[in-house]
């Protein structure tokens, strides 16, 4: 589901997706092609044999080798910028077969307890940082981690301020339970059997979700009707996000929905349901932002003191994530190397100076250098190798700053960056042309690149930049390509102007 997540919003930007899974009971086949998405399914063994190395090795229901080598053949169908891995069965010694066939590789986890070979490695648990991956990826990996980089459907963050607003003055009346789409053994039938013995308040209600493959559907609606109160089961639901929003109080398991509910701002206790949930419901609980219930007892108890703890359970919840990781995941993805036509100049090429050869960073770093360039920068220091080296080390998990070389007709044209980034509001943008080689008309390349990287990347209205009073022939630039000048500051004994554009976004919507 979180691949199916952030695959939506991939292709909301006109990436091509595929899905490989392999066939197995309760896959999620006609899900993804009902999407739109492209699938393509290993056949399920007749005789599996796992490597039994890992913990979760026989969820692979094959051995990472000869896994490795049918996705190797099924890429070679596909001409792949990314592959992105989510299997708790699946470490380095997979993703080292399959990484020739492909440009980059992404790996989704929150155990922390195996090697990876990847470029960008995503976990999105509460209180992780680079020391629980130490010596499990190389180098050269970005490593996005917390709660900020959540996969969530765009309808969570849509939701979430009616949510929000609704809990300022919420009340105990409306009890979500959610204990996983499959639920095999039966917790909500246990759930609302103990609640049945509760005396519950005039005009309470509650609603329980379940997946259409939930074994025990039955069992479930006839524990139901033991209720003194009004009960909704639903199946299947397309509108989580409107249903939590609505709810007051959550029962559910500690895994992944766990997003959803904090992107809400929704009061919830937890089961821990699975050994791979304890780390993230301890977080939640350290953070104040979910309950643990560790029986049937402990729930009884923690719905009893509810009007207690509802409020500020809420607000804590809600400060874990803001429902747009996807966002920054399809940003990070995308933001590396990135191609557009611009209108009447044709293809030009971004590309990250993370993801620069030895050759273009040192070329990179002398154009910065060069008097032209330099005598217009806050710091006219001459920036050394050490110096540009640490600048890109920082800059791989920056998540605030791009910089990009730009390539227009198999040439380097120049330099441009962005920073201060506001989704779907504002960025802060920079630019500067090669020194050694002007070509005409190469600072409105790189302005319109400019523009367009930051409205379809990033969603900008408006585009700011700094520039020195002094450099009159920029801030003439700059004034034909219809920035105007809202204000200034000094630095260092200059004054600089503060320039803003508002981006004419009927212009790209087809880029």
């Amino acid at each position: 589901m979180r691949c199916l997540s952030l695959a939506e919003n991939l292709s909301n930007i006109g990436a091509e997706l595929f899905f490989i899974c392999r066939k197995n009971p309760g896959d999620l086949r006609e899900k993804i092609i009902k999407k739109g998405f492209q699938f393509f399914q290993l056949e399920s063994n007749q005789q599996p044999s796992p490597d039994r190395r890992l913990f979760h090795s026989n969820w692979l229901t094959s051995t990472q080798e000869r896994d490795a080598r049918q996705t190797v053949e099924v890429i070679g169908k596909i001409n792949a910028d990314w592959l992105i891995v989510d299997h708790y069965a699946i470490d380095y010694e997979w993703e080292m077969k399959v990484g020739p066939a492909v440009r980059n590789i992404m790996v989704i986890d929150d155990l922390a307890d195996r090697k990876h070979y990847c470029h960008v490695l995503l976990d999105q648990t509460p209180g992780r940082n680079p020391m629980h991956y130490a010596n499990l990826v190389p180098d050269f990996c970005t490593l996005l981690l917390g709660p900020e980089f959540s996969l969530l459907r765009p309808e969570f963050a849509s939701w979430r301020p009616f949510s929000m607003e609704r809990r300022a003055n919420s009340k105990f009346r409306n009890l979500l339970i959610s204990m996983g789409g499959i639920d095999i053994e039966n917790h909500t039938g246990k759930i609302l059997h103990r609640l049945s013995a509760l005396e519950l308040p005039d005009g309470f209600h509650i609603t329980v979700v379940l997946g259409c493959n939930a074994p025990h559907i039955e069992k479930v609606k006839m524990i139901a009707g033991s209720l003194n109160c009004s009960i909704s089961i639903l199946i299947d639901i397309q509108n989580m996000a409107e249903i939590m929003s609505n709810s007051d109080v959550a029962i559910g398991a500690a895994g992944t929905t766990s997003w959803e509910r904090c992107c809400m701002g929704l009061p919830t206790i937890q089961f821990v349901l699975a050994e791979n949930q304890q780390f993230l419901a301890k977080e939640l609980v350290k953070r104040r932002a979910a309950l643990i219930a560790d029986d049937l007892d402990a729930l009884q108890s923690l719905l009893t003191d509810a009007p207690k703890w509802i409020k500020k359970l809420s607000v804590s919840s809600a400060r874990i994530t803001d429902g747009k990781g996807a966002n920054r995941v399809r940003n990070q993805l995308i933001g590396d190397c990135t191609t557009f036509k611009l209108p009447k100049f044709g293809e030009v090429k971004l590309v990250s100076y993370t993801k620069l050869s030895d050759c273009e960073q040192s070329f990179a770093r002398e154009m910065r250098n060069h008097p032209s360039i330099k005598r217009w920068m806050y710091s006219q220091k001459k920036i050394s190798k050490t110096e540009h080296r640490d600048f890109l080390v920082k800059l791989r998990n920056n998540q605030e700053k791009r910089y990009f070389l730009v390539k227009y007709k198999n040439e380097i044209l120049g330099s441009i960056n962005f920073s201060n980034i506001i989704q779907n509001e504002t960025i802060d943008f920079g630019l500067f042309v090669n020194p050694f080689k002007k070509s005409k008309g190469a600072g409105k390349i790189l302005e319109i690149a400019g523009n367009i990287y930051s409205h379809t990347i990033f969603g900008a209205k408006k585009i700011r930049l700094e520039v020195l009073s002094s450099n009159a022939r920029a801030i003439k630039f700059y004034e034909k390509s219809n920035f105007f000048r809202i204000g200034s500051k000094n630095s260092l004994g200059r004054e600089i102007y503060l320039m803003e554009k508002l981006i004419n976004t009927g212009a790209y919507s087809d880029i």
